[in-house]
């Protein structure tokens, strides 16, 4: 199945979105066709999702709603566009942290209705005026401060987050959907449990008796996952573990430069091949080349996941 295909059928209008933590297993491919098809009303969902996409999508006007650890500008903590868009009214959003937002999506995936933390507890999150801002959505169902029943001392209790659909890139998966990843996942696993749907983009379809060779990288099992998009550096201009680094320069776009960026990186550009071949034209294949790994970094010792024998043959 390809992006088009995949994100036509599986993200629709006023979905919220997981669309994974920071610039590791960013969909950008993924991402950037949600854009190209103009889904709109979305609720973007995450401890931090990339502040490159955050822009665009925020600036485009098709996520009008987050709730997140950080909103964040490209070059520096103050969202400033995204703060410009919430001040008129376009933009509404909830600040978590990115434990509680992990913790939401952990209480999603379990089935839990809510998940209680000690987190925020003597912090100015608690204040009135912080819970029910001008720019927020969820009011009292924010979250809410309990009696531990077993302790009798006060909790948080925040309530549990289910995305509607999870857009993830990966490195691998086979023909049943099993996907495999290795790295720094953050709330990912999470992020796609709890997710009603989910489509992955992977940099390489295996042999499912690779995938059963080493079943703990398995991060979310072929039953699962609604879709598989195979999409050689489809994590690209973000980075992938064993593949290839992140081109930081390409991500820090700054706020006057998202309406440009759009025009010639998204829209103008048919689909990821198109936008790396693109890329490739205008900075060189050598350029390109440079984001490749050099120098290889596997685990020392090996893993047996079988048995020698059977006991008393």
């Amino acid at each position: 199945m390809s992006a088009k295909e995949a994100v036509a059928e599986f993200v629709h209008d006023g979905d919220i979105v997981y669309l994974g933590f920071g610039a590791s297993f960013c969909p950008f491919a993924l991402a950037y066709e949600l854009i190209r098809q103009g889904k709109k009303d979305l609720d973007l969902v995450g401890g931090t999702p990339q502040p490159q996409l955050q822009q665009l999508l925020f600036a485009s006007g098709l996520a009008t709603r987050t709730r997140s650890g950080a909103i964040t500008g490209i070059r520096g903590p103050k969202p400033g566009r995204i703060w410009d868009l919430a001040e008129q009214g376009a933009f509404q959003f909830e600040d978590y942290s990115n434990l509680t937002c992990t913790l939401m999506l952990m209480a999603g995936a379990l089935g839990m209705p809510f998940i209680p933390t000690q987190s925020f507890l003597g912090t100015d999150f608690l204040k009135q005026e912080n819970l029910h801002h001008k720019h927020g959505f969820l009011g009292d169902g924010k979250l809410r401060v309990v009696e531990d029943p077993y302790s009798g001392k006060p909790v948080v209790a925040l309530p549990a987050l289910k995305p509607g659909v999870a857009l993830w890139h990966a490195q691998r998966a086979d023909e049943y959907g099993n996907v495999q990843s290795w790295g720094m996942y953050a709330d990912a696993r999470w992020g796609l449990w709890a997710a009603e749907r989910v489509v992955v983009s992977v940099e390489e379809i295996v042999p499912t008796e690779v995938v059963r060779s080493d079943p703990n990288r398995t991060i979310i099992p072929g039953p699962r996952v609604s879709a598989v998009v195979h999409q050689p550096f489809g994590g690209f201009p973000g980075e992938m573990p064993g593949y290839y680094m992140q081109d930081g320069a390409m991500l820090r776009l700054s706020p006057d430069a998202v309406p440009q960026y759009l025009a010639e990186w998204v829209y103008g550009c048919a689909d990821h091949d198109e936008f790396l071949q693109r890329y490739v034209e205008k900075y060189g294949f050598l350029w390109f080349q440079g984001f490749l790994p050099k120098h290889k970094q596997q685990p020392i010792g090996s893993v047996d996941y079988g048995y020698r024998g059977v006991h008393g043959s």
